[in-house]
Order: structure tokens, then C-alpha cells, then sequence
């Protein structure tokens, strides 16, 4: 059960819903308002609608109409103020707002369907408690066939036309949508991007505690190689953007941890492993979305 309602002309299709634009989830909560920040300036800079959503997964039981319209109105005061909030910050923004009194994973999964990036804070309340530390949000990350902005407290505020750095992580895997959204962004904002490689010394799995198998050199290279590959199809292509090439002998989930003090902006490659309990994230991912001091953009990979 949903209600929407609009300011100024939308990018609505034949269904009534707004596609290809930045949704962003609030819940009323300080990091909501931050989320709420951010995602107003996602939408300017890539010149689409923001939709301000509230999910009320306390569903009454029916025939309990009186509840059922208490919680709608809550719910229409709460995403009101967010989108007032956004319009002050951005007021050349078209916004649309959303109410939904219904099931939180399955609606959060079918806002990612329409949106070109959904954001959410990293903690929450209400209809996203627990947001990115609880089993729904981490389900919604999991499967999301869009990008994912988790803003977290210390830069969840900076405004988009505030000096800064977007860092990518780039891995031996797949992790070209990634890197290209990391050049887009680095674009889009006018600052430069860092693309950090971290590598680890392979050791044999019979002896753990051997020697590693490459000399640090052997390494290095294969380092250079595997970012110098990732970075290749798009140095032409964004030219404006001033790149860093970082290469560490560290694990990544720490390298890119500590990259996250001076970042703006972190964009990680979300490789989806489906295990007995469906699709989850990696390690590195995790660490980053419970840990990262900035914005952590998911680009998912299936």
C-alpha cells in the first residue's frame, strides 16, 4: 500500500512510479537526515528527481483502518520533513515523496528496481531500524541490482561542491562498473580520484606458514598489472579526471579501511555470492559498511 505525492514534474512512467532517479530512505533519525543530504546532492549532480521514501513494516491487521491511517499520517509528516529538508538544500530539485505501509525487504527491493542509486544511512530507526547492521538492510544490499550509497556521520553532510577525494578499491576480480563509476563521480564533483590496489603475498595452502610464493617484486608487478588493466578503458574516456594510482602490501579490507579517513567518497565493486541463505557480501565489503568513516557507493556485481 503506497502513497506518493510529487513537487514540479516528474520522470513518472505509465505505472505512476519514478524511474532511473536517486531514492533515498528516511526514518526521522540524525544519520536519516544526513542520508537525506546526500542523496539531494546525488540527484542534482546527475540532474534526476530525488524520491524521499518511508517504510512502515508494522502493517495493521485488517480492518484496523484507524491505525492503519494514524501510522500513514506519521508517515506522511516524517517523509514531508525530509523532503522540505531537501528542497531547502536543493531547491532546483524535483521531489517526490513516498509512503509504504507493507513489508520492508521486499519494497526496499523494489524501489532498487526503479532507481539508478538508492541511499540509506548507516544506522536507523522505524521503518529502516538497524540500517546496514540489521538483516534487512543487509538483504537489500545483497540483492540490489542498483547501486547502494550507505552514508555514514562524519561526511554524510559535506556538500557535493566541497573539495575532496573519491577512492576506488580495485581488485583481481571484475570490478570495471566500479571503477567507472568512480571516474563518473570524480567527474561530476571536479575532484580527483585515488584508485587503491592491495595485495597480499599468496602462500601455499599445504604450508600456511612458509614462505610466501612470489618474491615482493613478482608482486608488485601482478599489482601493477591488475590496476593499470582496470584503470586502462577509462583514463580516455574521463580525461578530466586527475588519477592516483596506490598500490599496498595489505589486506584489503584494511587498506581500504584506512582510505576511508581522508575520503570523500569510497566505491567498492559488490560481488554477490549466493550461499544457503541467499546472496550475501564479501568480507571486505562488510567491514567497510559497518567501519567506513565516509560514504561507501556498492556497485553491484552478480
Amino acid at each position: 500500500m503506497n502513497d506518493n505525492s510529487s513537487t514540479g514534474a516528474t520522470a513518472a512512467t505509465d505505472d505512476g512510479a519514478v524511474r532511473g532517479h536517486v531514492i533515498v530512505g528516511v526514518d526521522g533519525s540524525p544519520i536519516s537526515d544526513l542520508a537525506t543530504d546526500r542523496a539531494a546532492d546525488e540527484a542534482a549532480l546527475r540532474h534526476v528527481p530525488l524520491e524521499v521514501m518511508h517504510v512502515v513494516d508494522r502493517v495493521p491487521a485488517r480492518g484496523d483502518e484507524d491505525r492503519a491511517a494514524r501510522l500513514r499520517q506519521e508517515a506522511r509528516i516524517l517523509v514531508g520533513d525530509a523532503a522540505e529538508r531537501a528542497r531547502r538544500r536543493r531547491p532546483e530539485l524535483v521531489i517526490v515523496t513516498t509512503v509504504a505501509l507493507a513489508p520492508t525487504i521486499p519494497t526496499l527491493e523494489e524501489a532498487c528496481e526503479r532507481a539508478a542509486l538508492v541511499v540509506l544511512g548507516s544506522r536507523g530507526r522505524g521503518g529502516f531500524a538497524g540500517l546496514l547492521l540489521g538483516s534487512v538492510s543487509l538483504s537489500v544490499a545483497a540483492s540490489s541490482r542498483c547501486p547502494v550509497l550507505i552514508v555514514h556521520a562524519r561526511h554524510g553532510n559535506a556538500p557535493a561542491d566541497e573539495p575532496g577525494t573519491v577512492v576506488v578499491g580495485v581488485s583481481d576480480f571484475d570490478c570495471h562498473p566500479a571503477v567507472e563509476a568512480a571516474f563518473a563521480a570524480a567527474q561530476a564533483r571536479g575532484v580527483p580520484l585515488r584508485a587503491l590496489h592491495a595485495w597480499t603475498p599468496p602462500v601455499s595452502p599445504a604450508a600456511p606458514y612458509a614462505a610466501p610464493l612470489w618474491s615482493g617484486d613478482e608482486g608488485r608487478k601482478a599489482a601493477e598489472a591488475t590496476l593499470g588493466a582496470a584503470l586502462a578503458p577509462f583514463v580516455d574516456k574521463y580525461p578530466d579526471v586527475f588519477v592516483t594510482e596506490q598500490i599496498v602490501c595489505d589486506v584489503p579490507a584494511h587498506a581500504l579501511l584506512a582510505a576511508t579517513d581522508e575520503a570523500d567518497l569510497i566505491v567498492v565493486a559488490a560481488h554477490r555470492r549466493h550461499g544457503r541463505f541467499g546472496p550475501n557480501l564479501g568480507h571486505v565489503t562488510h567491514v567497510l559498511l559497518h567501519h567506513s568513516q565516509a560514504p561507501v557507493l556498492l556497485i553491484p556485481i552478480d
